[in-house]
């Protein structure tokens, strides 16, 4: 994991600040998501300008990027991780590829050599990355299939400008446009090369249950690091649940961490399970007042306003503060089972209960993904989210439907997948949102909405919003100077209304009919 960035000069047009001096400041940007001594690395030739900062993660992360080939004619930076490296290296080496290090962003470019723009499809993980052909004055920008890693650019019509996050790109002052999951981008403009669709699943199931586990248990232990502590994000619900177990089963030194105020659902279920099974637990204890002194920071980090996602991002964040405290720079994640199994109450209401699961998945990006990225980013730790794996994920999505959501019982074929290695007070515990489980509540949105704010009435109307829906933290997010996202906001349908989690459900009705 790390933070990249890059120019590419299309035009070679005269310019008053050099490629490497615009790239030091793109870089400086996102120092936080790399560590220290392995930070502003940078390649630079007179067309081109690939940078990174660097997260020691595994041996392959020490290797400094941008990795060039033995010419220098190809570099490379990547933010992620490559899960199916092993069997990708073994396929290029057959090729005969000679790799001179374990840096998976080394992979890259062989695989841009051999695969060419066919490469990102072929890849299973966590990714955004660039690569730069010098001698052909092309590049290949892509991101992964669900939009774990972020990735922008701003083309002005001479350079293609391209990082991580929104803070590199806004000193430009121009458009910033979001490269969205399962898309590249090359000099001919945005490709899509992943679209996620349903394939034939038994009706049986006996085999889907076992076929499930089998699959997520997969999932779970090759995104396990092999050589250094880690943590799990543990909520006490049955995702985190299953993969705080799977991850102890291989090593018994996982460390679980939880957050929530004083007495909240989630700690005390997630104490009670740790206790039960001697896992070494620790536990962010939130106030409210912790909360506001460090609002503008979290907008600034994680480039929201949106009330639930502030909500939340407020809420975890301190988590990955704690665990970075405590030496763990790997955490996993329990995000993406509510959306592919059907965990959501508005599932069993909802008129067209696929069209929602699309409608959630295509978002997550902006959504959860991104609270996870930024939340674990600004704090230097590498999260991983095992449900959103490439095969599970499909495999997941193209459950039968009446598996996933049974006499009204949520993530049903999940819950009897696993029934007999967790307790029944996870088994059968429901769905729980996380201003809830934490006890968050609405003491945030309340403190929110006493507060006087001088947001454009113009902009509050373009997002629906009143003075009191959140405009506190629109404020803050406009002071960083990010953009107003009103046509996404607008398409999205109010998503994250304070309403509640699901108020968009008028928006989406309306969007979906206009589409019959």
């Amino acid at each position: 994991m790390g933070g990249i960035a890059g120019i590419i000069d299309r035009l070679q047009a005269e310019r008053t600040v050099s490629l490497k001096e615009q790239l030091f400041h793109m870089l400086q940007a996102i120092t936080h998501r790399g560590d220290e001594q392995a930070a502003g690395e940078m390649h630079i030739c007179p067309t081109a300008a690939l940078g990174c900062n660097r997260l020691l993660v595994t041996d392959g992360d020490k290797v400094p990027q941008p990795v060039t080939d033995e010419g220098e004619r190809l570099a490379a930076v990547l933010d992620g991780r490559i899960f199916n490296y092993s069997a990708l290296r073994q396929s290029l080496e057959g090729c005969g590829y000679v790799f001179r290090t374990e840096a998976e962003a080394e992979l890259l470019l062989y695989g841009y050599r051999e695969w060419g723009e066919d490469l990102p499809q072929r890849l299973e993980g966590m990714f955004a990355f660039l690569i730069y052909d010098r001698e052909q004055h092309t590049f290949l920008a892509a991101r992964d299939h669900i939009g774990i890693k972020p990735l922008y650019y701003v083309y002005d019509g001479a350079c293609y400008f391209i990082s991580s996050e929104l803070k590199s790109l806004l000193p430009l002052k121009k458009n910033i446009t979001t490269l969205s999951p399962g898309h590249y981008l090359t000099d001919h403009g945005v490709q899509q090369y992943f679209h996620l669709s349903a394939s034939k699943v038994s009706e049986d199931v006996e085999v889907v249950k076992v076929s499930l586990r089998e699959a997520l248990t997969h999932a779970i232990e090759r995104q396990l690091p092999s050589d250094q502590p880690f943590g799990v994000l543990f909520s006490g619900g049955i995702d985190s649940a299953i993969i705080l177990h799977v991850a102890r089963a291989k090593n018994r030194e996982v460390v679980a961490f939880s957050t929530g105020f004083a007495g909240a659902a989630d700690v005390e279920i997630a104490r009670q399970y740790c206790r039960e099974h001697n896992i070494t637990h620790f536990v962010s204890q939130l106030t409210l007042e912790e909360m506001v002194q460090d609002l503008p920071q979290t907008v600034y980090y994680c480039e929201v306003f949106e009330p639930i996602n502030i909500m939340d991002s407020c809420t975890v964040m301190p988590t990955f503060r704690l665990a970075r405290a405590q030496g763990i720079k790997v955490v996993l994640c329990g995000d993406g089972s509510d959306e592919l199994l059907a965990g959501y109450d508005l599932f069993q209401t909802y008129p067209d209960p696929q069209y929602l699961m699309d409608y959630r998945l295509n978002n997550e990006h902006r959504t959860d993904l991104q609270r996870i990225d930024r939340c674990s980013a600004r704090y230097g730790i590498e999260a991983r989210v095992p449900f959103f794996d490439k095969a599970f994920m499909e495999f997941a999505y193209s459950i039968p439907f009446d598996m996933k959501l049974r006499n009204t019982v949520h993530k049903w074929i999940l819950r009897e997948a696993f029934r007999d290695i967790l307790p029944d007070y996870i088994v059968h515990r429901p769905k729980v949102r996380m201003p809830d489980g934490s006890g968050l509540q609405y003491q945030l949105l309340d403190f929110a909405s006493k507060q006087q704010t001088n947001v454009d009435p113009s902009i509050l109307a373009q997002l629906f919003m009143s003075p009191t829906d959140g405009a506190y933290f629109l404020e803050h997010y406009l002071k960083h100077g990010f953009p107003v996202p009103v046509d996404r906001y607008k398409k999205a349908g109010l998503d994250f209304s304070p309403h509640g989690y699901f108020d968009f459900i008028t928006a989406v009705r309306q969007e979906h009919a206009s589409e019959l």
